[in-house]
């Protein structure tokens, strides 16, 4: 009775202990559930805390690369309106298959107005406080999607194809013939142990043979089942602002339930668990192949099934970015609705003003901003901008010029990549957008700063010829500065001037005051300035109209401390050649 006793307590004990453990897991388990929601609410609507590694930013473009098709940014218009920064800004995403369909979304701007991909609907029921909680469920779920690893689940799916194809005839053999070695226990005890012992030592060394070439790719197999997970749990939520998304999901499932079976036999593998029943399992496994058989039969399974994964990975990644976006709207200043038009859309006053003779003819877009501002600033300053055909900026440098270029390109791109113009009113074509702008000598190609800059703008003129694609908005800064002044003159005015016949809108900025008169038919003149009071520098930052008329270069040194002997001298070499036409 007492031997009795003691094992009761013994036991007693045991399972104190487990519920203890058990209660103290599910208690941490609310605590993190809790911190996690507290943060998805605090963090909404503010700029992005996000720390991206190095290595994972890497990756992230792999959904664009594997969904080409269609304009895309190029890496020079890419680099030139500091795109890395703004998506840095504007991720706010909570897993991996949101981040790339960000960056997608910013390197494929829409071609048609319809084509956008989110509706203004969908911003404002997400930024809505009545749907918070609501917009908080569906962050949960894509927090538990999570990421790949290192690299994106596309890289994964590709490396996969370097296995081959993989036949689990060897690991059915390993799976029974233990059992065989077993029965021959029966006939000859010694002969059937020491057969049992072989078989076990060849199963083992073959499995962790395999194992080897299999463990890495593993990790895929891991996150299509969270992946299957989350759109399971997106589709329960029946978010309406989702609908068309999440109605897909339910035929996309369907085809991966035999996926889904024994992928315990996988995930325990995989996690390898300390406790008793995880050890004793997990050289089950090993000595029976079990999971090298689950292995070969997904991967079978997935290489079948890869659209329908690409499906999900999308719809995932929709709703992600989304949300997303949603929240980097609520940090700017302002923004507007675009009005985005598919061709040709003058209005009817535009048309009466081209037919006019005294009007100057306009280009086949449109292009109206009010408040127009560079969402990377701090501290931006508005500009309203009506472009009827090219413009030509001038000024001096730091007034403003270059960041009017980056501002009007990344309103037209925004308003197109994701439905938010950076301005309190935006109507704008659909463009095919292109820069010319923060160019580099490159050494890895022997090439020179001018070589670079005249293959930069060559690529706008040869996609500007096809007139059967939406029209080309340029920006470029400095034309063609790697070059002497004559031929900088007389080439820069030749190729504005394709520009203008094509129908190409052209922001070009310039320090070269002669353009002006060189392209005042073809092109508007509006300028930027400053003010010099009491040895300081002032700039505006606004845009007006004319060509710039000061020439602040000598005295900007004089205001910026530069000794008054160089000053001097500098302003009488200007002045004799104005008076004299040659230098001295």
């Amino acid at each position: 009775m007492g031997e009795f006793q003691t094992v009761s307590t013994f036991f007693c004990v045991l399972a104190g202990f487990v519920l203890i453990a058990l209660l103290l897991g599910a208690r941490e388990r609310k605590r993190t559930r809790e911190k996690l929601r507290e943060r998805l609410r605090s963090e909404f609507g503010r700029p992005s805390s996000k720390k991206t590694t190095r290595e994972r930013y890497a990756q992230v473009s792999q959904y664009y690369l594997h969904h080409r098709g269609g304009f895309q940014i190029d890496d020079i218009t890419w680099n030139d309106l500091e795109m890395d920064r703004l998506f840095s800004r504007m991720d706010s995403t909570c897993s991996a298959a949101g981040e790339e369909y960000l960056y997608y979304l910013l390197r494929t701007p829409a071609m048609r107005a319809q084509a956008l991909s989110f509706t203004q609907d969908q911003y404002n029921w997400l930024a809505d406080k009545v749907h918070e909680e609501e917009r908080i469920r569906l962050q949960e779920i894509l927090t538990a999607l999570g990421h790949a690893g290192r690299y994106s689940l596309y890289d994964y799916i590709d490396s996969t194809e370097s296995l081959g194809e993989r036949s689990n005839l060897p690991h059915y053999l390993a799976a029974v013939l233990p059992f065989i070695a077993f029965g021959l226990m029966f006939l000859h005890t010694g002969f059937g142990i020491l057969a049992l012992i072989l078989v076990f030592c060849v199963n083992l060394v073959t499995y962790f043979r395999e194992k080897g070439k299999t463990a890495p790719y593993f990790q895929v197999f891991a996150y299509i089942l969270r992946l299957l997970d989350c759109a399971g749990m997106l589709e329960k939520q029946k978010c309406q602002v989702f609908r068309e998304e999440l109605e897909e999901i339910p035929g996309l499932l369907a085809s991966f339930s035999s996926f889904r079976r024994g992928s315990s036999l996988l995930l325990g593998s995989l996690a390898g668990g300390t406790d008793p029943v995880g050890i004793v399992l997990e050289y089950v496994r090993i000595l029976f192949h079990l999971d090298l058989i689950k292995f070969n039969n997904m991967l079978g399974q997935m290489r079948g099934r890869r659209e329908e994964i690409d499906a999900l990975l999308t719809i995932a990644g929709r709703i992600d970015a989304c949300i997303s976006i949603a929240s980097w709207r609520e940090t700017l200043p302002w923004s507007a609705v675009p009005d985005l038009q598919d061709g040709p859309a003058e209005s009817e006053e535009d048309l009466r003003r081209a037919e006019s003779e005294e009007s100057p003819e306009t280009g086949p877009y449109t292009f109206r901003s009010r408040a127009l501002f560079h969402p990377l600033l701090p501290e931006p300053v508005e500009n309203d901008i009506e472009a009827q055909r090219p413009v030509l900026l001038t000024g001096s440098n730091a007034s403003g010029k270059s960041t009017f270029l980056k501002a009007a390109a990344l309103c037209a791109l925004l308003s197109q990549a994701v439905g938010i113009a950076p301005a309190r009113s935006y109507r704008g074509s659909c463009f095919r957008i292109f820069t010319s702008m923060a160019l580099r000598d490159s050494l890895q190609d022997g090439e020179s700063y001018f070589i670079v800059e005249i293959k930069s703008l060559r690529r706008i003129l040869e996609a500007a010829r096809d007139q059967d694609q939406p029209p080309v908005l340029c920006c470029i800064d400095e034309v063609l500065r790697g070059t002497n002044t004559v031929e900088r003159i007389a080439a820069s005015a030749e190729i504005l001037s394709r520009f203008s016949e094509s129908g190409t809108l052209c922001f070009a900025a310039t320090h070269d005051l002669e353009l002006t008169g060189l392209l005042g038919g073809v092109y508007d003149n509006l300028h930027f300035s400053e003010d010099i009071l009491d040895g300081d520098v002032r700039f505006s930052y606004k845009l007006l109209p004319g060509p710039s008329n000061s020439c602040n270069a000598i005295a900007l040194l004089a205001a910026l401390g530069y000794e008054k002997t160089i000053v001097e001298a500098a302003r009488r070499r200007a002045d004799g050649f104005l008076e004299k036409g040659t230098w001295k």
